[in-house]
């Protein structure tokens, strides 16, 4: 790249020329015009993406792109309903796009990732109503990820599930007939007995929750944390 150098330029800039002086016009050479063309279309290039006529926005696109503030195939959290302005991004909703319009975001994500689609397409992430887990990778931590629909693997998912575990019965102590300790499912808020959680004894019947307030526990279709909703989004460009 160079600044302007030809007839009529002055300090290395454009004048309109002034014939009173007289200062002729810039001329603008086909040297420079080469020079700005090639700098302008390789950086474009560099981004990944191929120069199209009349794209005006491809060199904002590749500056973005260029200067690390995101990549192709990025996903993010998105605190609205509407996409933002750019129309660089597409909610994760799982839709099915033909390869030959986004041959940059099918070669970041892949092909049958995110679910199977017909010949010629791929689809996005489907993330509605889900929440993300890292992917286990081998380390153990989900237990069941062989299991995930998919294998242990990017884009696999899990359905919802409770834990196996064990429910605390209360054992009585007090019969009248000084018979051997039973199991007693009516000690659970009895005054009488004399472990609360036989199991674990973590809580004593003084103590532990009345029934009123266990027939007040939330409930609902799913066992869940309290959680919030965003939108997440793709980078398609």
């Amino acid at each position: 790249m160079h600044r302007i150098d030809g007839p009529g330029a002055v300090s290395n800039l454009f004048t309109e020329g002034d014939p009173s002086v007289p200062q002729m016009a810039t001329v603008v050479s086909a040297a420079w015009l080469n020079d700005v063309q090639e700098n302008l279309a390789r950086a474009i290039e560099a981004a990944g993406i191929t120069p199209v006529k009349a794209d005006y926005d491809q060199l904002r696109r590749a500056i973005t792109l260029l200067s690390g503030s995101g990549e192709i195939g990025e996903v993010k959290l998105w605190p609205s309903e509407i996409l933002p302005t750019s129309g660089d991004w597409m909610e994760c909703d799982g839709s099915a796009l033909p390869i030959v319009d986004y041959p940059a975001l099918y070669a970041a994500i892949g092909g049958s990732a995110f679910g199977s689609a017909l010949s010629g397409y791929f689809r996005l992430p489907n993330v509605r109503g889900r929440v993300v887990r890292g992917w286990d990778h081998g380390a153990g931590v989900d237990p069941d990820a062989a299991l995930r629909n998919g294998g242990d693997h990017v884009g696999s998912t899990q359905e919802d599930a409770i834990r196996k575990h064990n429910h605390p019965t209360g054992s009585n102590t007090g019969k009248a007939d000084g018979g051997a300790s039973v199991v007693d499912p009516g000690t659970w808020n009895s005054a009488n007995a004399l472990i609360y959680n036989a199991y674990t004894q973590d809580f004593n019947v003084t103590t532990g929750k009345t029934a009123t307030e266990m027939n007040n526990v939330p409930k609902a279709l799913e066992t869940r944390m309290k959680n919030i909703a965003f939108m997440f989004i793709i980078r398609w460009r």
